[in-house]
């Protein structure tokens, strides 16, 4: 559980001193027909629980006694949480998903009552920029710094969050750098919206090595700026989920023109062999730059 959570219940004023509980084990996605986001994977991992409006507080899931001081008929919100770049210290709402609401939801003092919350994404999501290789092409280029590239990697056997191919990159030999980024014939880069507006990569990935992700800058002088943003670990041969918060970022950079997302790995020992593998990568925000 969240430090701090427990003592929201006091905002509420009464007599009551035994509170009724609710259970939220996970939070289900379904996709949303009007957005291409393709397989709708997810790392939610708290829940952020209001009565009323009132915020009871923030709770890791599985979630199996969240108290609340009140009985009755109540309007139940729940929101779905993730960790910021995949850090356990920057937690908070995902802006992007729909709050689950029940504006009858019954509380029983001194029991349990489960919830089964389920969320989607807004209408308002703005796909900039989606890749999931499904088409049998890469839209990432090698930088000028790189010695090596990112090739198509095909599954055995489809895979059911995965498809039949991701990318991948396998740097062994001589090969010490690998940069890729965003790449398109037509455009120099992607445009963001510079207004504070929330933007988030969403992206799945296997490493044995340390994986940088970041975004280059490109102001109107056409000068590009290496801005990493995080580092990821190793991951000890398993797929993982991160949400990578480019908002800060992407809302300083005001003089901005475009933007390209970056992938970055640099070996640093000859001896081992660093292999890279990404897949469901998508930058969204909630609003399309004019």
């Amino acid at each position: 559980m969240l430090a701090g959570c427990l003592c929201s219940c006091e905002k509420f004023e009464g007599s009551q001193t035994i509170p009724a509980y609710i259970r939220v084990d996970s939070f289900r996605l379904e996709p949303n027909s009007l957005i291409e986001l393709g397989v709708p994977t997810h790392r939610i991992c708290d829940v952020w629980v209001y009565v009323d409006d009132q915020n009871i507080g923030a709770f890791e899931l599985p979630a199996e006694r969240i108290p609340i001081l009140e009985e009755g008929y109540h309007k139940l919100t729940l929101i779905a949480g993730i960790k910021y770049n995949a850090m356990s210290g920057t937690r908070g709402p995902y802006p992007f998903f729909v709050p689950y609401i029940d504006t009858a939801f019954r509380l029983i003092i001194d029991s349990i009552i489960s919830v089964n919350p389920n969320t989607t994404y807004y209408n308002s999501t703005w796909v900039a920029w989606f890749e999931d290789f499904e088409d049998g092409t890469i839209s990432l280029a090698s930088s000028t710094d790189s010695d090596t590239s990112l090739f198509l990697y095909s599954f055995t056997e489809p895979h059911p969050l995965y498809g039949n191919y991701c990318a991948a990159s396998c740097m062994t030999g001589d090969m010490n750098l690998m940069e890729t980024a965003t790449f398109n014939e037509d455009v120099t880069g992607i445009e963001l919206p510079k207004t504070s507006a929330p933007v988030f990569l969403e992206m799945e990935y296997k490493t044995n090595y340390t994986l940088t992700v970041g975004l280059f800058i490109i102001d109107e002088d056409v000068q590009i700026i290496r801005h990493p943003i995080v580092v990821l670990n190793p991951t000890s041969g398993e797929w993982k989920k991160v949400y990578v918060n480019m908002t800060p970022t992407v809302s300083d950079s005001y003089y901005a023109e475009y933007f390209n997302v970056f992938f970055r790995v640099e070996r640093s020992n000859t001896t081992d062999t660093a292999e890279i593998y990404l897949d469901n990568l998508k930058l969204i925000t909630n609003v399309e730059p004019k």
